[in-house]
């Protein structure tokens, strides 16, 4: 079936529900941002692949609401179907909710799968459509009826992360987080979102690609905790060390039974916890419902001492590896044969699994050449791919995980001759990078009071980027963490612990795309009479390519700073390199001056 027969069919089965309107999210049923393909019904009824998106179809019409990062994508992968793009936060262009009270009649209803949809996107919903009388249907999951041959919920193996990585026993995470549940008077917590069940469980697996992690549901009493996955999944070395942390074990599907069975005061993030789960709770009159945050996320959120003593070990190892896989890209390159962005790829997984402990990409690798960068999260495919030439950039942006830390990084290649535009833009996207990772700020700081740092330079040119500058990075877990980060709108305060990404960049349609990512790492800098100050401290290691730099624009602070980086590159990298890998870093790493 075409998109177009799917949604007719999903028609059918709305007009037999009683519903006006049918909204699918890119969610699951833990409301991860990548999701294992049984919970992919957006992608299956759109043909939009990209990771954030929310379809919604009404008996007339059908629309997809994407942000900036997909626009280019979505508009192709969107041809030639019925399904109209809305472009979110542009000019004119409505919100999800706004849109279903402007097209739908008054008493019509809106149905959608209550597992896959936030507490707080619900009770947003509520909210808009009281004044047109809207009702909600939240129990429908009607892909089920429409999704030939869906693949099942994931199931593989569950392992034990040891404390050797972890630097706490799952028994003593627990402690941490009875005390912070005391601080809210909670007598239970229930968790949903599975980075904060790995990370609290000290458990990974493989049911979601490029993440290690496992499809199950936690909760936390003041006396016991439960982990809600089937147990045929569990070795016994897995079980005893969960029951001897003070774990019950329970089946992924027990969970709406014992949440029937709990009393008092409950913490639902609101934010992580899907509204089939929190609508039980609520409906009981023995339990006092707490709306908060996800306790955990914001634990996880602060590295503790082996967590970043493992990361710079992780971040080296990646570094190594981006080099040699690099080295033979620009080998292959000179080649008769040549290369294609998915041959990069391969190229880049390759080495990466040659190192230590290595567990896989962090994502995957957007690999864009010339044009192509301008799609923000282009997914380059044996079948679908471009060759590389020798001109214009190369974007490569690309992540490992490791059982000591998962990482993230983006750089912008030279591939041959640049138009002056190219070198301008180049230039100022590594401005604005420079400008936030010089950053000194006090205590109680934002990534939304730091952001326009990294956009200033970008913005002095009437130039912007339609998307955060970075984003939290986890360890060994999913490579998008929050709740930190840096965009305008982000209002959570920086501690010492956490780990940024600083990616600015400059996406031209049809022309090219420039990024320079690296990971910071939230640092103590002094105390004055003024209060506390922070810094950040870069970990990513891996050369910026000076080839592109228009120096006369640049700052004799900035060149300083980039000098000073490359060294420490330098010193970083080289004990761990020879033969051409190390003289390809050396010449990469020369000072750069006026």
């Amino acid at each position: 079936m075409n998109v177009n027969e799917k949604i007719n069919l999903l028609r059918n089965m709305m007009k037999n529900h009683g519903l006006s309107a049918y909204v699918i999210p890119s969610s699951d049923a833990h409301l991860s941002e990548y999701v294992a393909t049984h919970w992919q019904g957006r992608a299956y009824m759109s043909g939009f692949t990209g990771s954030a998106g929310t379809l919604v179809i009404t008996l007339d019409e059908s629309g997809l609401f994407t942000d900036g990062r997909y626009f280019i994508q979505a508009e192709n992968e969107l041809k030639g179907s019925e399904v109209k793009l809305f472009k979110m936060a542009q000019p004119g262009v409505p919100t999800i909710n706004e849109y279903l009270v402007s097209v739908l009649n008054e008493g019509d209803t809106v149905g959608f799968d209550g597992k896959v949809l936030s507490v707080a996107t619900v009770k947003e919903m509520k909210k808009a459509f009281e004044a047109k009388h809207l009702k909600l249907k939240v129990d429908e999951d009607l892909l089920d009826s429409v999704w030939e041959n869906r693949p099942a919920i994931p199931s593989t193996d569950v392992f034990v992360h040891e404390t050797q990585y972890t630097g706490y026993s799952c028994h003593e995470k627990l402690s941490i987080v009875r005390e912070e549940m005391k601080k809210i008077s909670a007598n239970g917590y229930v968790l949903t979102a599975l980075g904060s069940i790995a990370w609290l469980f000290n458990v990974r697996g493989d049911d979601i690609l490029f993440n290690p992690l496992v499809v199950s549901y936690g909760l936390v009493l003041e006396n016991e905790a439960y982990l809600f996955v089937d147990n045929h999944r569990l070795s016994e070395d897995v079980k005893t060390y969960l029951t001897e942390n003070g774990v019950t074990l329970k089946d992924y599907a027990q969970i709406d039974e014992v949440l029937n069975q709990l009393s008092g005061s409950i913490l639902c993030p609101v934010d992580s916890m899907n509204y089939y789960l929190y609508d039980i709770l609520t409906k009981k009159q023995e339990v006092t419902v707490i709306d908060g945050h996800d306790i955990v996320n914001e634990l996880k959120a602060v590295k503790n001492k082996v967590e970043i003593e493992n990361t710079h070990n992780a971040q080296v190892k990646d570094s190594v590896a981006l080099v040699g896989a690099v080295c033979e890209i620009y080998e292959k390159l000179d080649s008769e044969a040549g290369l294609t962005e998915f041959d990069v790829r391969e190229i880049l997984e390759v080495h990466r699994s040659r190192q230590p402990l290595n567990y896989g990409s962090s994502f995957g690798a957007i690999v864009a050449y010339g044009a192509n960068a301008a799609m923000m999260h282009y997914n380059p495919t044996k079948e679908n791919c471009t060759k590389l030439d020798k001109k214009g950039f190369l974007l490569i942006d690309s992540g490992g995980q490791y059982l000591d830390g998962t990482t993230d990084i983006t750089r912008t290649f030279v591939l041959g001759e640049l138009t002056d535009e190219e070198k301008l833009h180049y230039t100022l996207v590594l401005k604005g990078h420079i400008n936030l990772c010089k950053a000194v700020f006090q205590k109680g700081c934002t990534g939304g009071n730091l952001d326009i740092l990294a956009r200033q330079p970008i913005w002095e040119y009437g130039l912007d980027y339609r998307c955060g500058t970075g984003h939290g990075v986890s360890y060994f877990g999913g490579v998008h963490e929050g709740p930190q980060g840096f965009r305008l709108t982000q209002t959570v305060p920086l501690k010492p612990g956490m780990m940024i990404t600083n990616e600015p960049g400059i996406y031209e349609e049809g022309r090219h795309g420039i990024r320079i990512e690296n990971t910071l790492l939230v640092v103590e800098r002094n105390a004055t009479e003024y209060g506390e100050f922070y810094e950040f401290e870069t970990i990513s290691y891996f050369p910026i390519d000076t080839r592109a730099v228009d120096v006369t624009l640049m700052t004799e602070s900035e060149l300083a700073w980039l000098n000073q980086y490359h060294q420490k590159v330098l010193d970083v990298l080289s004990p761990n390199l020879e033969g051409r890998e190390l003289e390809w870093l050396v010449e990469q790493t020369k000072p750069l001056t006026k």
